[in-house]
């Protein structure tokens, strides 16, 4: 049998990039080269900053299992389409208190909680923030010397702070982001047993044993 995926139809083989915002104003006026090296570690910083921000957002999805499992609502797609309007943050934050309304709200909930706002602040941080290059210790503007030491770092857009990015750290966020979701299976296993009676439904994915 032969499957074909519509979805990689791009035969262009140019390798992409990200640019800042000062390399297209430098573009724009043509007033000096790009520094490519600089868009290539930025670009590449971007790419995997990608997969920890697309990681993150699979828990979405169990997050509302656990949400529509606790409210039990009697039209399950008019509550899915409230909730598709929140972001995770507040998700989160309903996950919370209708566990805490449930009697459930115990250690162990709370542990798993605690993993998942870590890894969704996370995401904050990476989801709206803009990378760019600068010396590791403050220097005067043109008074680049040789050897010296460059850092990438994200700026936030929202708390309008700085922070140092790198590979290895964005390589612990996207382990961090996998390995959310089999501890939050793992505390699904107890957690359908202290809830019990409640009704499954037919798009259910994660409260159960998967179907092959």
């Amino acid at each position: 049998m032969s499957v074909r995926s519509v979805s990689f139809d791009d035969e262009n083989d140019e390798e992409l990039c990200v640019f800042g915002g000062n390399d297209l104003l430098i573009t724009h006026y043509d007033v000096a080269d790009l520094d490519w090296q600089e868009v290539a570690e930025r670009s590449a910083l971007d790419e995997r900053r990608g997969l920890v921000i697309t990681q993150i957002a699979v828990l979405e999805d169990l997050v509302d299992e656990f949400i529509l499992y606790l409210q039990d609502p009697i039209d399950t797609d008019e509550y899915q389409a409230d909730l598709d309007k929140l972001t995770i943050g507040p998700r989160i934050d309903r996950l919370d208190n209708l566990l805490s309304r449930a009697g459930i709200l115990d250690d162990s909930a709370l542990a798993v909680l605690e993993a998942l706002g870590q890894v969704v602040a996370r995401l904050n941080e990476l989801a709206h923030g803009t990378i760019h290059c600068r010396p590791v210790e403050p220097m005067q503007p043109g008074s680049w010397l040789d050897g010296m030491e460059l850092e990438c770092v994200i700026a936030s857009r929202r708390s309008r702070t700085f922070g140092r990015i790198t590979m290895a750290g964005l390589r612990q966020d996207l382990y961090d982001a996998i390995g959310c979701f089999p501890s939050m299976l793992q505390y699904a296993e107890r957690f359908v047993d202290n809830v019990g009676g409640q009704r499954i439904f037919g798009e259910d994915h994660y409260l159960g044993l998967p179907s092959l």
